[in-house]
Parts: structure tokens; sequence; C-alpha cells
């Protein structure tokens, strides 16, 4: 039986979703992020900070319609996720958080779900991968030769052909 505390050391990369309302000011705004910024850095490495703006919510989150939308890419141990969950939900003027594994490369015809488990920990999970060969046979790839065209408008506007029958 394998001895699993010894494999503490091992790092994950996730990412760390996070939106702060909209009605901040660009001052505050760069103050709370840097906040969280710091918050990750005393229990992870690697802490990236990624600004992806101000957009409108999908619906109002405590009355508030727009937010500032962050990603952070960092690296830490499984059992620092939690410390660092417990400690964003006790800072102020956050509207939601999401932490995730962070995956480097997905393939475009990768579907992504996300799956939360006991813990609260959110991670991206596989739904259904298409494999590159079914894409190919289901798209209907036909190289039409301009002779086979001149040929088939011929026959239209012969009359022999009706178009839409």
């Amino acid at each position: 039986m394998t001895d699993w505390s010894n494999f503490s050391f091992i790092m994950n990369k996730y990412e760390l979703l996070f939106i702060l309302p909209g009605t901040l000011d660009e001052n505050e705004v760069k103050a709370r992020s840097e906040e969280i910024v710091k918050l990750l850095k005393e229990h992870s490495e690697n802490a990236e900070l990624h600004v992806m703006g101000k957009n409108r919510l999908s619906y109002p989150i405590k009355g508030i319609r727009y937010g500032y939308f962050y990603t952070v890419v960092f690296e830490a141990q499984a059992e620092g996720l939690k410390s660092i969950q417990d400690k964003l939900v006790l800072m102020r003027d956050i509207l939601r958080t999401m932490i995730t594994h962070f995956k480097v490369n997905p393939r475009e015809n990768q579907h992504i779900a996300y799956s939360t488990d006991d813990a609260g920990i959110t991670t991206m999970v596989r739904e259904k991968t298409i494999a590159k060969e079914e894409v190919e046979k289901s798209a209907v790839k036909k190289d039409a030769d301009l002779a086979d065209i001149d040929a088939k408008l011929d026959k239209i506007l012969e009359g022999d052909i009706v178009p839409g029958i």
C-alpha cells in the first residue's frame, strides 16, 4: 500500500475566476485584485493575474448588473485550496469565485463540463471527446469540378431538370 502523505509536495495548476462589482472605481478594483493575488501568493506559487475587463453579468447579483472579471493561474497543493477558498469567502466586494484545475491546452473538439466535489472545489471534467477522424467523416466534402457545374447548368437551361424538385 502506498503512503500518500509523502506526496504532499505535489503542486497542481489551478485557475481562479473572480468577479468584482462594477460599482467600484478603477482604484478600488485594482486594490481588491492585488489583495486576492497577495492571498494566493501566501498559499501558492506562480500566481499570474489576467484582466478580462468589465462585462455585463448574465443576471444581477446583489442588485449589481456589471462586474470586473479576473482570472489567476497558480500552482498549489490540494490541501491549500480549502484555506484559499475560506479566505476568499471572507473578503469583501467579491461577487463570485470559482477555482478549477487548469488545463493548459484543451483540444478544440473537447467539450468541457464543470464538477463540484464535497469540499466545494470545482474542477473541469471531460464531457465528451470527438476523435478527429469522426469529425472528418461527419463533414461531407465534395469537390466540385467546373465541367460538372457547366454540364448541370446546361441541363437546367435546356429544361431537362427543374430546379427545386
